[in-house]
């Protein structure tokens, strides 16, 4: 039980370090609005408790929404009724494109722009060192029923179709911001957005501290 606990915390302070980056990115870009949030979730231990452990995260007052799940059969079902629901779905495209394809969230769900209850798949097994299942047919489901929508094309997100087409065999290393390949792998039809020197240096410190905040996070967790 306790593990169960351990690994829903992980899985969900993962995804807010990732969305982290993707919020440092979008809050460059003026025109954006107002960035996504994955909530933390705490975990916690109750010696006197029948279950001793459990999770805690900030009550969310408002309409409670849906904006990505997957339904019974196993498919990837996403909302695009709201502004919310389609930065959720650029925030897919973004973090699926930072990990190489490795990554992507298959569940999200909160109020307005704080995001909760977040379900994460792999495409390869050990991936960061996680323990959830693969499942590499969501990945090419994603793929192919995604629309770059607004948000994307601020973003310069390359078109995931175009991407998957031209992937090789050697892939890097490590991962890489989206952004940084806004002139890589073929035209898109959104125009770039460049950043100035001081943005680029402030965003370059501040994922730099992100990415060493997601490997503390996954040693604590382990």
């Amino acid at each position: 039980m306790q593990s169960y606990f351990q690994k829903e915390c992980r899985l969900q302070n993962i995804a807010r370090e990732y969305c982290k980056i993707f919020a440092a990115e979008c809050r460059v870009i003026g025109t954006f609005g107002e960035v996504l949030e994955v909530i933390p979730v705490h975990l916690m231990y109750r010696p006197a408790n029948t279950i001793p452990h459990a999770t805690v995260e900030s009550d969310l007052k408002g309409v409670y929404l849906r904006y990505c799940l997957m339904d019974a059969t196993g498919r990837l079902v996403m909302r695009t009724g709201s502004e919310a629901a389609l930065k959720c779905c650029t925030l897919q495209h973004w973090i699926l494109q930072w990990t190489n394809g490795n990554l992507l969230l298959t569940r999200m769900e909160g109020v307005d722009f704080k995001i909760t209850n977040v379900g994460i798949c792999i495409k390869s097994k050990g991936y960061q060192s996680l323990t959830i299942t693969e499942n590499p047919n969501v990945f090419e489901q994603f793929v192919s029923q995604h629309q770059c929508n607004y948000y994307c094309g601020l973003l310069s997100l390359r078109s995931l179709k175009t991407q998957d087409s031209l992937q090789t065999p050697a892939k890097p290393k490590c991962s890489r911001s989206p952004l940084l390949h806004r002139k890589m792998g073929g035209s898109s039809r959104y125009e770039p957005l460049p950043l100035c020197p001081s943005a680029r240096h402030l965003k370059d410190n501040y994922t730099q501290k992100l990415l060493f905040g997601i490997c503390f996070i996954s040693l604590l967790l382990i």
